[in-house]
């Protein structure tokens, strides 16, 4: 499967241009919408966890612009992410008003052009029935992304909502990590404070665009006796500007494929798509993202 026709087939649908600060900027046009990226985000300021407000003021995507007619694909995201915190442990059983927003979101995403894309490898690989219906359709994305494994969390939630309990890691949606700000969170402990060292993001070099990036945060925790420890997070692989059917699209695919590790181009630039699947027997899919051989940072 060509994972860039899914990719140009979101831009032309929900997806927004993912741009870079001080670089290829110059394109922003609020009629389709953009993101910018900022590679540098820090800029070589501390910047003490929570800046005494509760929020930290480092941000990645420095700019969203979302323009109207993209805007219902977000909002049903949103409305999907409501109903989920960051996956620490099985979730509480679905009610009937999850069951009804997940199918209004699968109903909408079925018919977009990436998983129109998607759709297509999978009958043309027999994973479904050849002009099959919209709804058989739908069925089929609801038992890959919203189906719990034995552990009582789905693809959904691994891939959309993050996978460690902590703002800090395990998106591999650009947009949630938005929504949360980054690391956002107060990082006071009783006996020591931490402050945000470096903040980087890296992407390939090779294109004008952050169509994939790496985020990467170096922390010092400073202990009541004055010990400092320094520490490093990692935000694994993000698609950015992708909408949410697009990533989905992505993910199907992925998924349908069977490889663990998928060889990609997009834009002139290689990368891996890496997929999880859980260890029990089903081989239910756990996660996925695209890894960069080398990230270039700013």
């Amino acid at each position: 499967m060509d994972f860039a026709k899914i990719w140009q087939a979101d831009m032309e649908g929900n997806g927004l241009l993912p741009l870079i600060k001080g670089g290829s900027d110059t394109q922003k046009d609020p009629q389709k919408g953009y993101v910018i990226v900022d590679l540098n985000p820090l800029s070589g300021e501390e910047s003490e966890a929570g800046g005494g407000n509760g929020k930290n003021q480092i941000t990645v995507f420095k700019e969203v612009v979302i323009p109207d007619g993209k805007r219902y694909s977000y909002d049903l995201f949103r409305k999907l992410k409501n109903n989920y915190k960051s996956v620490a442990g099985k979730k509480d059983a679905v009610s009937a008003a999850e069951h009804e927003q997940i199918h209004e979101f699968l109903a909408y995403a079925a018919v977009s052009a990436p998983l129109r894309q998607a759709r297509k490898y999978a009958e043309d690989h027999h994973q479904i029935k050849a002009g099959c219906s919209k709804e058989e359709w739908v069925e089929t994305l609801r038992s890959i992304w919203f189906q719990p494994s034995n552990d009582g969390t789905s693809f959904f939630e691994h891939v959309f909502i993050g996978e460690q309990g902590s703002k800090w890691g395990g998106h591999q949606f650009w947009y949630s990590y938005h929504l949360n700000e980054g690391p956002n969170e107060t990082l006071q402990k009783e006996d020591s404070n931490i402050v945000i060292k470096l903040a980087e993001a890296g992407q390939t070099g090779k294109s004008s665009l952050a169509e994939v990036i790496t985020i990467k945060y170096t922390l010092e925790e400073t202990n009541k006796n004055g010990d400092k420890q320094t520490l490093t997070t990692d935000i694994s692989g993000l698609f950015v500007g992708i909408s949410a059917e697009g990533l989905m699209a992505l993910g199907t695919v992925a998924y349908l494929d069977g490889r663990t590790r998928i060889p990609v181009e997009l834009n002139g630039t290689s990368f891996d798509l890496i997929m999880h699947k859980t260890g029990d027997r089903e081989e239910n899919p756990q996660s996925f993202y695209p890894q960069m051989k080398t990230p270039v940072h700013a």
